[in-house]
C-alpha cells in the first residue's frame, strides 16, 4: 500500500514492515510522516527537505550526513543505490535521550531531497537498519 505525502513531495511502500501513525493533514504538512517499525517498535519520521547549494551526490549526502549536530560523528554509515535514487545513513550517539541513539537517512533522486530519522536504543537500530533500507527503496520522489 503505496502512501502518498503530497506536502512533501514523496511517496512511500511501508509493506508488511510498518505503520503509517495517524496524524492531522496540518501536522503531516508541517512534520511529514511517521512510520513505525512492526518489528521494532521504534518510529522514523519521514519528510523532504530543502535542497542544498551543493549538488545531491553521494559525496555531499555523505558530507551532509557527517555534519548533523549529534554528539558523535556517525558509526556506522551505510549506502544504498536503487533505480534513481542514493540513500545514505548513519547511526549517531546522543546526549539527553536516555541513552538512545539516532539513525539519520538521507535520500536523493538528483532532485529532491528527504530526510528519516528516528531514536530507538543501539540494540534496535542495528537489528532494525536492514527494515529501513528496504523502506527507503520504496521512496519515490517529485
Amino acid at each position: 500500500m503505496r502512501i502518498e505525502c503530497t506536502p512533501h513531495r514523496l511517496s512511500i511502500d511501508p509493506a508488511d514492515g510498518w505503520e503509517l501513525d495517524p496524524a492531522d493533514p496540518s501536522t503531516i504538512e508541517s512534520f511529514g510522516l511517521y512510520l513505525r517499525s512492526v518489528a521494532y517498535g521504534f518510529y522514523l519520521n519521514v519528510r523532504s527537505e530543502p535542497v542544498p547549494a551543493h549538488p545531491l551526490t553521494e559525496a555531499a549526502l555523505l558530507a551532509h550526513l557527517r555534519s548533523q549536530s549529534w554528539a558523535s560523528p556517525p558509526f556506522d554509515e551505510w549506502v544504498v543505490h536503487e533505480g534513481p535514487l542514493t540513500v545514505v545513513g548513519g547511526t549517531f550517539e546522543t546526549t539527553g535521550m536516555n541513552g538512545e541513539v539516532v539513525l539519520e537517512v538521507y535520500a536523493t533522486d538528483g532532485t529532491h531531497l528527504v530526510n528519516l530519522v528516528g531514536p530507538a536504543p543501539r540494540e534496535i537500530v542495528t537489528a532494525g537498519t536492514p527494515d529501513v533500507q528496504r523502506l527507503v527503496r520504496s521512496l519515490r520522489l517529485g
